[in-house]
This record gives structure tokens, sequence and C-alpha cells, in this order.
């Protein structure tokens, strides 16, 4: 089973304080963490802060066999961008994972740093049809030939048609914190990214309300479809709870996470880069330890 964790840097305490502690655990997976770090404009996901890599942590990871993803989920992408290049050098490393959405960049990675593995960002899925369409269906598959894996939206998950597609080549998203076929899932990712690179530093550069509420798409004025006291990332959409029970995504349980593996599918994303300390904590704790028993 594969894990792609959160916070490779931004959350580098807490990750290397949970590996240290839990060697043993940590052998029976293959573990990956991903962020975007040096305020890199191909950054995508979450609002760039001042976050860098550390040749202290780097080495860490390599040494507990733990791989690099780097978020470069940017759809718009200059491709000589001196951060980028940079980093693409810096990480290229086999075992390494590029998560990206343009096709300029992927192509170039492959060109001129082919060691890197390839993932497809659910950032870029948006709008989609829920149930799943014959067009949601065709770009899922044109997919599986261009990247190593590929995150789908949480609604796709469950559909009765996912199980036509190679489930070897899902990656599938364990604790998403929007709602449940969020109306402004694309708009949110698109103005992330924009931020990204209008601004070198968007958090320090800008006003902090603006950015939290870009980056907390379910609490911030425009996602009036839900408010804080309708929906609750740590609880769920009551609604779509009542309406679908086990069976939809948003934070998966065991029961689902087993079901998926007994239909092929073996690699998993944790997201978390903007948890507390004790929240995300808590997110490794389940998602390893119950998983595993």
């Amino acid at each position: 089973m594969r894990l792609n964790v959160a916070g490779a840097f931004s959350k580098s305490k807490e990750l290397r304080l949970y590996i240290t502690l839990n060697k043993d655990l940590l052998k029976q997976f293959d573990v990956t963490v991903y962020d975007g770090i040096n305020c890199c404009p191909w950054n995508g996901g979450r609002i760039n802060r001042n976050i860098s890599y550390d040749d202290n942590m780097i080495d860490f990871y390599y040494r507990h066999n733990i791989d690099i993803a780097l978020a470069f989920t940017n759809p718009i992408i200059d491709i000589t961008d001196q951060t980028g290049n940079m980093l693409l050098k810096k990480f290229h490393k086999k075992g390494n994972t590029i998560i990206s959405v343009n096709k300029e960049l992927r192509e170039y990675v492959k060109e001129y740093y082919p060691l890197y593995k390839h993932t497809r960002s659910i950032t870029a899925f948006s709008p989609i049809s829920v149930p799943m369409s014959d067009a949601d269906l065709s770009l899922y598959k044109r997919l599986e030939s261009e990247y190593d894996y590929i995150v789908p939206r949480c609604e796709h998950v469950f559909d009765e048609r996912f199980i036509l597609l190679d489930q070897s080549k899902y990656e599938i998203m364990l604790n998403d914190t929007c709602i449940y076929n969020c109306p402004y899932y694309g708009d949110h990712f698109q103005k992330i990214a924009e931020q990204n690179r209008l601004y070198d530093k968007p958090w320090e550069d800008a006003e902090y309300d603006e950015m939290y509420s870009i980056e907390e798409c379910w609490i911030s004025d425009r996602s009036s479809y839900k408010k804080p006291e309708v929906f609750n990332p740590d609880i769920g959409d009551a609604k779509t709870i009542k309406k679908y029970g086990d069976n939809y995504g948003m934070d998966l349980k065991t029961n689902q996470i087993k079901s998926l593996l007994k239909q092929g599918v073996t690699s998993f994303k944790i997201s978390g880069r903007e948890m507390s300390f004790e929240d995300f904590s808590g997110e490794l704790n389940y998602y390893f330890k119950d998983i595993y028993e």
C-alpha cells in the first residue's frame, strides 16, 4: 500500500517525530511525502507560504526510504522559471514525483528529468458530473496513459463506473476537506494558483484575510452554498451522509479503504498541510495504524 502524505517541509516536525516513533509500522507501507515549497509560482493546491527545503529534512526522508513529491499543480506555468527549475534539479531522483496538471510542464520534465514519476492533481478536475459521465470516464482513461498516478475527485471513487478504470493508476484522497460536489471546486483552486503567480509571498504581500478566504473555501464569503454552521469539514455534510451513507468520499472509513484495496487500488493520499499539530497527528495515527490493523 502506497501512502502520499502532506507536509514534507511544512509539517516536517510532526512527520519526523511520527516516523521516528513508528519505524516498524511504516515499513509496511511505501511512503511518499509531498509539499509546495520555496514560494515557487508553479505551486498549487495551497497558497504559497515561506516554506523552504532543508537538506537535513531531505536526508532524513531518504534515510528512511521515503520519497518526495513536489506539488507543481499550477495550471499556468512559465517553464523558464528559475525557482521551478532549481527544484526540479534538486529533487531529481528515482522514486520522487511531480504532481502537476500542466501538459507543457509534464512533457518538459519527462524529457529533461526522466527519473521522476508523474501524478495528475485532483485540482484540475472541475467541472465534473455526478454520477460519472461518459466525458469523465473518457478523460480518466486518457490520463491513465499520461500519468503514473491520478488523484480523482472523491465523488467518483465510489461511482459504479469507477471499477471500469485501471485501479492501479489511482491515488485516492483519504481526507478531502471540501464539501461533496462543491460548486466552487475548480474556481477555488484556480484562485489559489493565481495568487501564487501574482505574489512572490502571498501571505506577506497581500491581505491575510484575502488569502484565508481563498484557501479555506468552505468559510469564505463566496461559499454561501455551505456556511460553517452548516458544514464542518471535521464532521461532514449531514445531507450527503444521509443520502449516501458510507458510499461517498470525503473522510474515508476503514471499511471503504479495505473495499478499494480489494478491487485493486493500492495508492492513497493524506492531506493536512493546513492542519494543527493535533489534527495532523490524529490523521497520521488513523490512516497508518487503523488501516494496517
